[in-house]
């Protein structure tokens, strides 16, 4: 019975993160341990200077160095945190969140961010992409071209694109189209602050 009122009643931000990261650990193949580096990862992309003050352990850099330890003990306290904010025990802190929703699978993403619109209003999806760090934008199009890699690397591991690839072509077309979105917003943005730039020069009579 609590189970079913606290299903009914969730209305947090918190408890809205925490319901979809958990809903996509449950429905796919993807880890806690997973989700855990995909959030350290988006937190280095999107705020990298947060993240170091905020011990998230950098898993790329780790990897680099070749030090097995190290990358074992990071991974280790870096988990223990996640799964406090997943359980609950511990509050999410308020600069976690933007990277939080781009830690998860595109389709989880969307249904997130369409959740926070429904229960917080409009003000509520948009928190989750303010620009909280100046490279929004284009970090955003670098996780949009990062899924683009990682599904094409599916796609394209016998050379083509073929029948076979059918499963992975929905997911591959759709990540495409937000490159597309991601690097025409940047463009149309650079294009204006060149316009904008420009002496406005009048003839003198």
């Amino acid at each position: 019975m609590q189970t079913s009122s606290s299903r009914h009643t969730v209305q947090t931000r918190d408890q809205v993160l925490v319901a979809h990261a958990a809903n996509q650990i449950a429905r796919t193949s993807l880890s806690q341990d997973d989700f855990a580096q995909a959030l350290s990862r988006e937190l280095h992309l999107s705020c990298p200077e947060k993240a170091v003050a905020k011990e998230v352990p950098d898993f790329a850099a780790l990897t680099l160095q070749n030090d097995v330890s190290d990358f074992v003990k990071a991974t280790g306290r870096w988990l223990k945190r996640v799964q406090r904010w997943l359980s609950g025990d511990q509050e999410m802190p308020s600069w976690l969140e933007e990277s939080w929703v781009n830690a998860l699978e595109p389709e989880f993403r969307d249904h997130c961010v369409n959740e926070l619109a429904s229960r917080h209003g409009l003000t509520g999806a948009r928190q989750m992409t303010s620009d909280q760090c100046a490279n929004k934008s284009f970090g955003a199009l670098i996780r949009a071209l990062g899924d683009v890699i990682d599904t094409g690397s599916e796609v394209f591991d016998d050379q083509v694109m073929c029948e076979l690839d059918l499963p992975h072509l929905p997911a591959f077309a759709k990540q495409c189209r937000q490159v597309e979105a991601k690097a025409g917003e940047l463009g149309r943005k650079a294009e204006q602050l060149m316009k904008d730039a420009r002496p406005n020069l009048k003839s003198i009579a």
